[in-house]
């Protein structure tokens, strides 16, 4: 069988998690399998890097070299986990060059003062070229053969779209094929850098946040991998965010579908573009749980295959916290075309993303969620623009909301889903702000108080009976 296996930042963040990581991979080569191993960059690692960048335009140097003393340290400690003290020496030799050149770029933009989305994916692409060295050199003093390769270098290749980066799926399937085979059939194990990718000039991109998964999917598609596992530090796709509501349970088999509108409403375990890549593959992907490898976890199905429980009407409840409320009112927005699109291009312009649209059948107002975070910068954008032209008379703002998502697709089709959802909000007094529902009937998503969110996600988990088996 050949096994695409990813592993998160989270699983690989110290010594203990990477031998941890290297049982896993020895015990499926020693079942006899064909594996490719994905990683992203080690615990915390990324974060590091990008509250590094915002530092360098100000120039504070003393901040921008303890931070780079402290990812020094993540992995000279993460070394430790070789066993071998020859191997553990040349990791750390090509440990501290990487080190060395990551510094010099931070150097040069900090002389510069200014980043450009070229130079941010370079300076972001050090996390994985960092950790893939240590997990291949771990593997390698476990008597496996490993090779480290970044994302271009195992094939991807994507535009010049760079932080958010598409890969150019015929080439890479070529690419991939072309430089990877030769390699497994060579018994080698490739550890693939995840989230990095290569424009076909060369330029070192990324794939967005989450992108490990998403290279982890892209590969295991140009491979035709028979499996593709996600090794995660939860056991799978849960019912709820067990810290919200601790009756959550595991789901253990869910559709593409419904686990891509779980993963767009704030469930972190699986990235969407990893899940929508492998939709139509025939690729398997399971989600499992790194600290204990014999459970099965969650598997991800096409649609077409029954799901673990075809009579439930939900599947689970998603969460999205720290949502802010932007309401644009006006009577002039009545019969006006363009003005839904015109502010989604505006905050699009500014890189700001839209959680939630809503719109009275009037025309006369129209409510946005985006994240917290993004708010001010929000409001600057769309009252810079629409105050003056007459058409919108007030643009206000709420803070202190957030989304709550119901998903399943057994609500396709089944009339009073809805009226039950927010039959259970009334009943435990819970205001509801904004709804929205797409045409899939996938999910129906509404914005509630973030004081009313423990609330309504324990309650909708108990009166739609996903507490049971």
């Amino acid at each position: 069988m050949r096994i695409v296996s990813k592993f998160g930042g989270a699983a690989i963040k110290d010594a203990k998690g990477i031998n941890q990581v290297v049982k896993i991979i020895k015990d499926s080569k020693e079942s006899g399998n064909e594996v490719v191993v994905v990683v992203s960059a080690l615990g915390g690692v990324t974060d590091a890097l990008l509250g590094m960048m915002k530092n360098i335009p100000s120039s504070k140097k003393n901040w921008i070299d303890g931070s780079i003393d402290s990812i020094s340290a993540i992995h000279l400690s993460a070394i430790k986990a070789i066993t071998d003290s020859t191997i553990s020496q040349q990791v750390t030799r090509n440990v501290r060059t990487l080190l060395a050149e990551m510094k010099n770029v931070v150097l040069g933009m900090s002389h510069i003062g200014e980043l450009t989305p070229r130079s941010t994916d370079l300076l972001l692409s050090f996390g994985e070229r960092l950790s893939a060295p240590i997990i291949a050199g771990a593997l390698t003093s476990e008597g496996l053969s490993a090779r480290w390769l970044t994302g271009g270098e195992a094939g991807i290749v994507t535009d010049d779209n760079f932080g958010e980066a598409e890969p150019l799926m015929n080439v890479t399937t070529m690419q991939v094929q072309q430089n990877l085979e030769p390699i497994l059939k060579e018994n080698v194990i490739p550890v693939v850098c995840g989230f990095i990718a290569n424009t076909q000039d060369g330029a070192m991109t990324t794939l967005g946040r989450g992108g490990s998964d998403y290279s982890a999917a892209i590969i295991g598609v140009a491979l035709r991998a028979d499996r593709l596992q996600f090794w995660k530090e939860v056991p799978g796709i849960m019912t709820a965010d067990p810290s919200i509501c601790p009756q959550s349970r595991l789901i253990r088999k869910i559709a593409f579908d419904e686990a891509i509108e779980i993963a767009h409403f704030g469930a972190r375990v699986i990235h969407p573009r990893a899940l929508e890549i492998g939709m139509d593959s025939g690729l398997t992907y399971q989600i499992r749980y790194v600290w204990e490898p014999n459970k099965e976890g969650t598997l991800v199905v096409r649609s077409t295959e029954p799901s673990e429980d075809s009579r439930a009407v939900i599947r689970a409840i998603s969460v999205i916290d720290r949502v802010h409320l932007i309401n644009i009112s006006g009577a002039r927005l009545v019969g006006t075309p363009r003005v839904a699109g015109r502010v989604l291009e505006l905050l699009a312009n500014e890189d700001i993303d839209v959680l939630m649209i809503s719109q009275s059948s009037s025309e006369a107002n129209m409510s946005i969620a985006v994240p917290e975070a993004d708010a001010d910068e929000a409001m600057n954008a769309l009252e810079l623009s629409l105050l003056g032209s007459k058409l919108v008379r007030e643009i206000s703002g709420e803070a202190g909301y957030c989304i709550i998502a119901t998903v399943g697709r057994g609500m396709r089709g089944t009339p009073g889903v809805a009226a039950k959802v927010f039959q259970s909000m009334a009943n435990h007094d819970i205001n509801i702000r904004t709804i929205a529902q797409g045409s899939s009937e996938l999910n129906i998503s509404f914005m509630v108080s973030r004081k009313d969110m423990k609330a309504a996600v324990n309650a909708l988990h108990a009166d739609f009976g996903l507490d049971r088996t």
